[in-house]
């Protein structure tokens, strides 16, 4: 099965089990809905984050699902492998020139550097 099949069935199964119709989508097109529920056209990053969001999911979510559906994979199993090949690009330096790329929302690219620690205040 192609990614755009995999992606149109989860797309409507959501979508249906949400009870949202087309219309609700708002900022995105029903003729543009129906080519991606019929397997026809495919999205843009952008377009990914309003779909996901306008279903009550993350991009991570939509992406994981269809997935699996198109690789017969479960869910927990796409999930480990992303978690290996994170530890392994960790193990590896991380993203080497990430430094350069702009960091939007202050988001760090760099996979090798750990999260800065909060400090607790006692009260």
């Amino acid at each position: 099965m192609s990614l755009k099949s995999s992606f149109a069935i989860v797309l409507r199964a959501l979508r249906s089990q949400r009870k949202i119709t087309q219309r609700d989508f708002g900022d995105t097109s029903r003729t543009f809905l129906s080519k991606l529920e019929g397997g026809k056209s495919s999205l843009t990053l952008d377009k990914l984050e309003q779909v996901s969001q306008r279903l009550g999911v993350s991009s991570l979510t939509l992406l994981t699902l269809t997935l699996g559906l198109e690789s017969g994979r479960s869910s927990a199993e796409l999930i480990n492998d992303l978690r290996l090949e994170i530890e392994n690009l960790e193990r590896d330096g991380g993203l080497t020139g990430s430094e350069e790329l702009p960091h939007p929302g202050g988001i760090r690219l760099a996979l090798n550097r750990p999260p800065a620690r909060r400090s607790q205040v006692s009260v």
